[in-house]
């Protein structure tokens, strides 16, 4: 079975190293010129399942109104006559309440769980590195406001069994002692002991490495145009005014 991924990201090679191991011939396509080079390539570089939280959030409509006349906001929208982008906004918004937020986070940081063991066993596996570091992770609270409102999030990580150690000053210059000289100006902190940290970029180009082993073949320099589909079912991928087809996409 033929499957095409689109994009070489972190994402689309890691989909395409599990598809070859397991016997699929695999083609994955992408405009730049080697394997992670838009969003993987200046990833923070934090493996956080906690941190996992969907856009859908409380209050995210009223900011959403304010992105609109920045130049550099984290959500764009443009103008379609495409209802299905439409629809699209109207389910975000039904999901910004308290409650619907609350169980699409505790989904989301679960599945983040699990990919963090994927990871783990990957590691274990293939002896992949990429300036991996399993020391967890620390989030800093100026205000005491900041710290309260983690309250919720802190809720959903003890329903799902995630870790975590509230810290207050004497706690942040132990688990940090570079901040020992700041810690007047915290409110306090959130470790999350089993978070990790490494190098997207070089993660995925070692990751691709091994693909191509198995038989991957990598594709770069080309763009993809539009998705030949009807209904939703993909028949085929227009890429450079030509139409690619596979078994799956």
């Amino acid at each position: 079975m033929r499957v095409l991924v689109l994009g070489s990201g972190v994402i689309g090679t890691a989909s395409a190293y599990y598809l070859a191991r397991q016997g699929f011939e695999v083609v994955v396509v992408d405009r730049q010129p080697a394997v992670a080079m838009e969003t993987s390539f200046a990833n923070a570089g934090q493996v956080s399942p906690g941190y996992a939280s969907p856009w859908a959030a409380p209050g995210v409509p009223l900011k959403a109104i304010k992105w609109l006349l920045e130049r550099h906001a984290p959500l764009a929208i443009k103008a379609t006559a495409d209802i299905d982008q439409y629809l699209w906004m109207a389910q975000m918004l039904r999901n910004c309440t308290a409650n619907r937020y609350a169980v699409n986070k505790e989904r989301m940081v679960r599945l983040s769980e699990y990919s963090r063991d994927c990871l783990d066993e990957l590691r274990a596996e293939t002896g992949i590195a990429y300036e991996g570091r399993t020391l967890g992770t620390t989030q800093l609270f100026r205000t005491q406001a900041q710290l309260d409102n983690a309250a919720k999030d802190i809720a959903v990580l003890e329903q799902s069994g995630v870790p975590y150690e509230l810290l207050d000053r004497d706690g942040i210059a132990r688990v940090e002692p570079a901040l020992a000289n700041v810690t007047d100006i915290l409110a306090g902190a959130l470790r999350l002991p089993n978070d990790q940290t490494g190098d997207c970029q070089l993660f995925t180009t070692r990751l691709a490495e091994m693909a191509r082993d198995l038989g991957v073949e990598f594709r770069f320099g080309q763009n993809i145009d539009r998705l030949d589909h009807a209904g939703d079912r993909v028949n085929g991928v227009w890429i450079d005014g030509k139409l690619e087809t596979a078994d799956r996409y």
